[in-house]
């Protein structure tokens, strides 16, 4: 555990940037991703944007919620951010489609883009060897699908059809699983989450243990042989 600290510790130090960049890139690339996926599913250009008072909503939901454990339950489905399209064809309008972003799911992106940006530097070239780490498919292969597991158990995307429910079933309903059926998997989003992120550490943490051990010298000894 020690040679993977340091491992990491050193990657990130001798490519602090590039580390910092795939961070904030990947959790772009994903919110953005999301919106297009609804883009081109419906072909409708988003026409409205709420910010919520998370924070108010919050303390609000502590201070008048009797039972702790049903305040984070209700907590961790409160909405940072809404982007979607209002049909405005019935009365007021209907919110036909929506990208949410909720904080504890935002939080689990984090993450993810902290592990795959830890990936990504482990890969490179350390400052003390001549040659760079080269990336093998079985661990290219257990990142992205890491990444891709906690991506879509977290998408936060909501449709009319299904009652509106910001969850990432409604990406399969979308994707043309039967709504129902989508519903019925939706208490597998735990296990399809801790999957991916135990795709996403194994490799994270082999590469940076490696890194961190001592480098073996395999020169042959010139010291002279006693007879």
């Amino acid at each position: 555990m020690k040679a993977a600290a340091t491992g990491l510790k050193q990657a990130i130090g001798e490519h602090r940037w590039v580390w910092i960049g795939t961070l904030f890139g990947f959790v772009t690339i994903y919110y953005f991703s999301l919106l297009a996926t609804m883009l081109v599913r419906f072909g409708n250009v988003p026409n409205y944007m709420t910010v919520y008072d998370w924070p108010g909503n919050v303390w609000h939901i502590l201070t008048s919620t009797p039972s702790f454990a049903d305040a984070i339950a209700i907590i961790n489905e409160e909405w940072l951010l809404e982007i979607g399209y209002m049909n405005y064809e019935y009365g007021n309008g209907i919110s036909e489609w929506a990208v949410n972003v909720i904080p504890p799911k935002l939080f689990l992106i984090l993450i993810v883009a902290v592990l795959v940006a830890s990936f990504v530097v482990l890969l490179m070239r350390p400052k003390a060897s001549a040659c760079p780490i080269g990336p093998r498919a079985n661990v290219v292969a257990s990142v992205s699908g890491g990444a891709t597991l906690v991506g879509l158990s977290s998408a936060t995307l909501s449709w009319v059809v299904c009652c509106a429910t910001p969850t990432w079933v409604v990406s399969l309903a979308m994707m043309g699983m039967s709504t129902s059926l989508a519903l019925w998997l939706e208490p597998l989003g735990t296990f399809i989450t801790l999957s991916g992120f135990l795709f996403l550490l194994v490799p994270v943490w082999l590469l940076a243990r490696r890194r961190g051990l001592p480098p073996i010298d395999t020169s042959p000894s010139l010291a002279p042989q006693l007879a």
